[in-house]
């Protein structure tokens, strides 16, 4: 059976779609977000967006799969079994070259939800990849990911929230540092 080639108006009312999306998010809340307001500036009819979208909550999925998959693409780069640290330098590296909305969408707490959905997706990915952590058990695990999970968008979103005044290789080594050795590591002793 021959494939179908995609229908050009279907890809350019998606691509409006995501392009008024992406803008009302560098300018509002998450919950300012409307499906009339979208469709309005998307130029397209509310009816139209629910051809596409069942509801908001399905365009942020969408928007932030896109986003996930871009993740995959860069990490699975990487050997499965690379060492913390260069798991470490792509995350940081990823998402210090993302666009303004997908920044926005990580650090604003109007859109934590849907950035945690993010997180808890790249983790399954990289766990399914390679787990390190299978000896210990699945609590032990789950307390593990999440002090690495959370520690790292935290750190991205405190690094974004002063500026990224820390140059971007300072803050991987940092970071690296941190995590594989803890704050001992860098803890300066007075004299």
């Amino acid at each position: 059976m021959p494939q179908r080639k995609p229908d050009l108006r279907v890809i350019k009312t998606q691509k409006a779609i995501k392009n008024a999306f992406k803008e009302m998010v560098m300018e509002m809340d998450a919950s300012k977000i409307t499906v009339k307001e979208l469709s309005e500036r998307a130029q397209i009819h509310r009816k139209t967006f629910y051809l596409h979208y069942t509801t908001m909550e399905a365009l942020y999925e969408d928007v932030l799969k896109e986003v996930s998959e871009s993740y995959y693409q860069a990490i699975d780069q990487i050997a499965p079994d690379a060492p913390f640290t260069e798991v470490n330098r792509v995350f940081f590296t990823f998402m210090a070259h993302q666009e303004p909305y997908v920044e926005k969408m990580v650090c604003d707490p109007s859109y934590r939800d849907f950035a945690d959905k993010l997180f808890l997706a790249t983790l399954s990915h990289n766990r399914n990849r390679y787990n390190p952590y299978q000896d210990y058990s699945r609590p032990e695990q789950n307390i593990i990911n999440t002090f690495l999970a959370l520690g790292s968008v935290n750190i991205y979103r405190r690094w974004v929230a002063d500026k990224k005044m820390v140059p971007l290789e300072s803050l991987i080594e940092l970071t690296n540092q941190l995590f594989m050795n803890g704050i001992a590591s860098i803890r300066k002793e007075k004299k």
